[in-house]
């Protein structure tokens, strides 16, 4: 197994939306290890990570990249970034997986980690949910086992 990762910031801030998320949709199924969020603007936030029971549709995947640059490079493991990447938000499940509120300072942030790894199903996301309107800018990152 080899670990891969990516970093991404999103501009979307609309309650209830995803934020950003990490799906496969072919290949082998990653196990997600740590995910990262911190804020770039000074609005109080409120964000959970949670999976889904459906992919939205998803129109600019990024495939995660191999920390070792000798890895080869994944199909069907994207991140998406909602600003501009979900035309159809994905289904997410009602219950969270963390959760985080942020005070209103650029900067603020958290570690998620998993020691053991989240498993993910085949056509099915880790999402980044906004439970309230929230900073209209804000860094996500994802490290997965594939």
């Amino acid at each position: 197994m080899a670990i891969y990762s990516l970093s991404q910031r999103s501009t979307s801030t609309t309650s209830g939306n995803a934020a950003s998320d990490m799906a496969v949709s072919t290949g082998a199924r990653p196990r997600l290890m740590e995910m990262d969020l911190f804020l770039g603007a000074a609005t109080a936030s409120t964000f959970s990570l949670r999976r889904t029971s459906a992919l939205g549709t998803r129109t600019s995947p990024v495939a995660l990249l191999g920390e070792d640059p000798a890895d080869p490079a994944l199909t069907g493991i994207t991140l998406v970034d909602s600003a501009v990447a979900f035309s159809a938000e994905p289904t997410e499940l009602t219950t969270k997986i963390r959760g985080v509120s942020f005070p209103a300072t650029i900067g603020s942030g958290i570690i998620w980690t998993f020691p053991r790894g989240l498993p993910l199903a085949i056509s099915l996301s880790f999402c980044i949910i906004h439970d309230a309107t929230n900073a209209a800018a804000h860094d996500h990152g994802y490290v997965a086992d594939v």
